[in-house]
């Protein structure tokens, strides 16, 4: 089954980009190749200037671990560990020899969690956060590495419109901030309008950028 089909698109470093369309067109499979999530079946994936479809699995996960950050839907934030703990494995799991201190992995960890409002919640676990603590605190931890792109799936689809706004208040800020290449995959009109270009998606392929989505 063919899920996507023709898809060329070039986003330059820096910019914010949303990718909108109806749930099945594909969107989030879209997401995953561009992230190097997935292999394509055909075409090439270029993260700056690194082919990413080129690289083996295990070279895939480095470059990721290295250079691109993801917020989820569902958080994606591990129940046993505190808000900081979670903004700060990213940085953990590094190679020692890449890895900062553990002063500055724990001062970063909490300079982005005060960023996105959340620095009275640090040692709190996800199970006491509310749903738009823990996208915070997701947001957070996308960062933490200083990657070069990060990707977000339907960040704002399980909260109410406040939550919402705040989480994309953070995103935003720190995008701007790190100077990060923002791609999203959203449903979310209001949402996809602030980015620098929307790009409409229907059917496994995109569609002209003067159509409705």
């Amino acid at each position: 089954m063919e899920v996507l089909r023709g898809i060329t698109l070039e986003i330059p470093s820096g910019t914010t980009a949303a990718i909108t369309g109806p749930s099945g067109s594909g969107k989030t499979t879209l997401l995953g190749i561009m992230a190097g999530l997935e292999p394509p079946t055909s075409g090439r994936v270029l993260l700056g200037e690194t082919d990413v479809t080129a690289l083996t699995e295990e070279e895939r996960a480095g470059f990721r671990a290295r250079n691109v950050g993801f917020v989820f839907q569902t958080f994606q934030l591990l129940p046993a560990l505190t808000a900081a703990e979670n903004v700060q494995l990213p940085l953990e799991l590094l190679p020692r020899r890449e890895r900062p201190s553990r002063h500055e992995i724990r001062d970063r960890a909490e300079a982005l969690l005060d960023r996105v409002g959340v620095a009275h919640r640090l040692q709190h676990l996800p199970s006491q956060l509310s749903g738009g603590e823990q996208q915070r605190v997701a947001v957070a931890r996308a960062f933490v590495a200083r990657p070069r792109i990060l990707f977000a799936d339907e960040p704002t689809g399980n909260l109410d419109a406040e939550s919402g706004a705040r989480v994309v208040d953070g995103l935003e800020e720190l995008n701007r901030a790190e100077g990060t290449t923002l791609v999203t995959v959203t449903h979310d009109l209001t949402l996809a309008a602030r980015s620098d270009r929307v790009f409409r998606f229907g059917a496994g392929a995109l569609l002209p950028e003067d159509a409705s989505s």
